[in-house]
């Protein structure tokens, strides 16, 4: 397991979040992205972003947190291909449970495309458990499974 040093984004970090957005086949508007971040947002947004410490890659991955009625939602979840499977989703969702908690939330909610077993399974180890499905949700037609989870999240090492 690798352990990055977990942060909140600002607007300094947009050209790596646009990096590894571009990456994913769920990509957001850089728009979006850019007015997110901005300090001057007034979104209930937030976006926290796992670092190296070395300087080839210093934004291994993101995650961004919202909120959906009085839960909080799990809007993105982002690592760099070349850094998967170290453990940097596990820690950057743990991060999102944290802020989530701080907000005075009592769940996470999230989205996750039927096909993306990797998520479902790291998902499901955390405690999120499938509520239901939304055909044709993602733009291309493919299902999400609506996941949630209470806070905290069960965040201990891989069964």
């Amino acid at each position: 397991m690798y352990v990055p040093d977990i942060d909140f984004l600002t607007f300094e970090n947009l050209p790596e979040v646009l990096r590894l957005n571009a990456s994913s086949s769920c990509s957001w508007p850089e728009e979006v992205i850019r007015a997110d971040l901005n300090k001057n947002s007034e979104n209930e947004i937030t976006y926290l972003g796992a670092f190296a410490t070395t300087a080839e890659a210093p934004l291994l991955g993101y995650a961004v947190l919202g909120r959906e009625k009085k839960e909080g939602l799990l809007m993105a979840l982002i690592v760099d291909s070349k850094y998967r499977r170290m453990g940097i989703g596990r820690q950057l969702l743990a991060a999102v449970g944290d802020c989530a908690m701080y907000l005075h939330f009592r769940r996470l909610r999230l989205k996750v495309r039927k096909s993306n077993s990797g998520a479902i399974s790291l998902y499901s180890q955390m405690s999120f458990v499938g509520e239901t499905v939304r055909r044709g949700y993602y733009s291309n037609g493919e299902d999400a499974i609506v996941m949630s989870a209470g806070l905290p999240l069960k965040t201990g090492a891989r069964a």
